[in-house]
C-alpha cells in the first residue's frame, strides 16, 4: 500500500527535478547517502537544488554467523528487510515532500548478559543482563516523513517526523519482553541571504519509551545466580533481585546550525549539533507513592561539526566531508538510605573522521574513495574505581566499478577494505571483584583490544526497464578477520575466530 502510494505521488504530482534515473548504482548509492548526510537532517533542505530526487522499493535477506563479535552480541542471524522510500517535488506547488517505511524481521541466537537487546546509546551504562543466552526475535517498524515549503525567494521551512518501533522477545524463553518506540520530530528554516550564502536552523525533540517485561519462570537446570536479573549501572556496579522490570524513558532536545556557501563549481557547509539528554529507568516494583521509583539518571551532551566541500565537473564529482564529535556522559543511582542521587559513573568520547570520494560518471573505474576514523573512549566507574579507556584508527578503502554489458543492463563491483587498528586499551577492575567482572568485563576488554580487517564486496546488475525505471540485482558479503590478537587481557578469542554477513538483495528504482 505505502510502495503504491509513493509511486502515485511520484509518478503523476511530481515536477521535472534532478533524478538518479540515470546515474549508475554506484552513483545512485553515493548520492542517496550525501542526501542522508548532508541534507536530510535539515528538512528546509530537502528542497536544495543539489538533491538528487528518487523513488524506489527493495527487499534483503540477510545472513550472518561467526565467533568473532561483540560478547553481548548475536553469534547468529538471519532476517528480512523491506524498504521504500520516495523525495519529490510536487506539480504547480512549492512543496518537496520525503516518505519512507521500513520493516525488518529477524531472528537472533547465543546473546548472553545481555537483555536490552542491543548496545547502549549515547554511552548510556544501563542494560539488563543475564548470563543465560537466548534466542530472540525482532521486529523493527520505522516511518518517516518530511516536507519543506518554499515561502518565497529567501525562506524555506521545513517539518520532520520519525516514528520508530520496535519488538524484542525470546524465541523459547519468555523472561523478558521489550518494547520500544522512538518519535523523532524537527522543524526547521532556510534563509539564502544571497546567491552563495544559505542560513539553516533546526531544533527537534527525541523521544523514546521502552517497556521490559520480567517473570520469575526460570527455564530447568540454571542456578539462582545465573537465572537472575541484573541492572547494569556502571563497570562492575549493578542492581540485583529484579522481578517485573523498567520502563526506560530518554528525551533528547536538539539544535542544529548550518551555513551553506555556493560559489562557482563549488560548494561548502558548515554544520553544528548539539544535543543534551536525560534517560531514566523507572522501576515497576515500586508502587508506593512515598517511593521513588526512578532508580537511575544518565545525562549526557553529544556535540558534532561536521563540514562538507564537494566540487562539481562535467564528468566527475570530488566529495570531502570532516567530522570532530564530543559526547560526555554522568551515571547517577538512587541511594534509599540518604535519598540522594550518587553519581558512581561517567564517560566521556572524542571521535575525528575523514573522508573523500572521486566519482566519474559513466566510467569504468566509476569510485574511489577513502576514510579515516580515530576514536577515543574513556569510561570510570566511581564505586570500584574501575577504569575501561580505549582508542583505535580505522582506514578505508573502496573501489567502485561499473561495465555496461548490453544497451539494458550493466555490471557493477564494489569493493572495500577497512583495517581496525587498535592503539591502547586500558582495562582495569581494580576494586571489582564480581559476576560482571567475570561474565562481561573481561571478555569486553578482550574483545576491544583486537585488531580486524574487514573485507567487503557487493557485485550485481543493473538492468533498464520502461519509463526510465531501474531494476537493480545484487549480492553482498562482510568478511571480518583477526589481524591481532589482544594483549592486555585473557584470550577469549582465537586468531581463527572470524564472522560472516552474506546479504542478497532486489531494489527497483521508480
Amino acid at each position: 500500500m505505502t510502495f503504491s502510494l509513493l509511486f502515485l505521488i511520484s509518478s503523476t504530482y511530481s515536477q521535472s527535478k534532478k533524478s538518479t534515473d540515470s546515474l549508475s548504482v554506484l552513483e545512485r548509492d553515493f548520492h542517496l547517502q550525501l542526501f542522508e548526510d548532508r541534507f536530510f537532517d535539515t528538512p528546509s533542505l530537502i528542497a536544495h537544488e543539489n538533491v538528487y530526487h528518487f523513488s524506489y522499493g527493495e527487499g534483503r535477506f540477510q545472513y550472518s554467523e561467526g565467533s568473532l563479535r561483540h560478547p553481548q552480541d548475536y553469534k547468529k542471524q538471519n532476517g528480512l528487510y523491506l524498504e521504500t522510500a520516495s523525495l519529490t517535488a510536487l506539480k504547480n506547488t512549492n512543496w518537496t515532500l520525503y516518505g519512507s517505511l521500513e520493516y525488518l524481521n529477524t531472528r537472533k541466537e547465543d546473546i548472553e548478559n545481555n537483555l536490552t537487546y542491543g548496545i547502549v546509546d549515547y554511552g548510556s551504562p544501563y542494560y539488563f543482563f543475564q548470563q543465560t543466552s537466548g534466542l530472540w526475535n525482532h521486529q523493527n517498524y520505522n516511518f518517516k516523513v518530511a516536507g519543506a515549503n518554499k515561502v518565497n525567494s529567501k525562506l524555506t521551512l521545513g517539518a520532520y517526523l520519525n516514528y520508530d518501533t520496535n519488538f524484542y522477545f525470546r524465541k523459547n524463553d519468555t523472561r523478558n519482553e521489550l518494547t520500544a518506540l522512538k518519535i523523532l520530530g524537527k522543524l526547521s528554516a532556510s534563509y539564502q541571504f544571497n546567491d552563495k550564502h544559505l542560513f539553516s536552523v533546526v531544533v527537534s525533540n527525541e523521544f523514546y519509551k521502552a517497556n521490559s517485561e520480567l517473570s520469575n519462570k526460570f527455564p530447568e537446570n540454571n542456578t539462582e545466580l545465573t537465572a537472575d536479573y541484573y541492572l547494569n549501572t556502571g563497570l562492575g556496579s549493578y542492581i540485583k533481585n529484579l522481578d517485573r522490570g523498567f520502563d526506560t524513558k530518554r528525551s533528547i532536545p536538539e539544535v542544529q546550525l548550518q551555513w551553506f556557501l555556493k560559489q562557482g563549481n563549488w560548494d561548502l557547509s558548515i554544520e553544528s549539533d548539539t544535543k543534551l539528554g536525560t534517560e531514566r529507568w523507572i522501576d515497576k516494583n515500586i508502587l508506593h507513592v512515598e517511593e521513588n521509583d526512578e532508580r537511575t539518571r544518565y545525562r549526557f551532551m553529544d556535540q558534532n561539526f561536521t563540514v562538507f566541500y564537494n566540487r562539481y565537473k562535467a564528468n566527475s564529482l570530488f566529495s570531502l566531508n570532516l567530522n570532530a564529535g564530543y559526547l560526555k556522559g554522568d551515571g547517577k543511582v538512587w541511594q534509599e538510605t540518604s535519598a540522594i542521587y550518587a553519581k558512581n559513573f561517567t564517560t566521556t568520547s572524542y571521535r575525528l573522521a575523514t573522508g573523500a570520494t572521486l566519482l566519474f560518471y559513466n566510467r569504468f573505474l566509476n569510485k574511489v574513495s577513502f576514510g579515516l576514523t580515530y576514536h577515543n573512549k574513556e569510561q570510570y566507574d566511581l564505586n570500584y574505581a574501575y577504569t575501561f579507556d580505549y582508542q583505535y584508527i580505522d582506514p578505508q578503502l573502496t573501489l567502485g566499478l561499473n561495465k555496461g554489458i548490453s544497451k539494458k543492463a550493466a555490471f557493477f563491483a564494489d569493493i572495500s577494505a577497512l583495517y581496525h587498528h587498535v592503539l591502547d586499551v586500558e582495562h582495569d577492575p581494580f576494586a571489582a571483584n564480581n559476576i560482571f567482572v567475570d561474565w562481561i568485563g573481561n571478555k569486553i576488554a578482550d574483545y576491544t583490544g583486537i585488531s580486524t580487517i574487514n573485507y567487503g564486496i557487493k557485485l550485481g546488475t543493473d538492468f533498464k526497464l520502461k519509463n526510465q525505471n531501474r531494476l537493480e540485482l545484487s549480492v553482498s558479503s562482510n568478511y571480518l578477520k583477526v589481524a591481532k590478537l589482544s594483549e592486555n587481557s585473557s584470550n577469549y578469542y582465537s586468531k581463527n575466530d572470524d564472522y560472516l554477513n552474506l546479504t542478497t538483495g532486489l531494489k527497483l528504482h521508480f
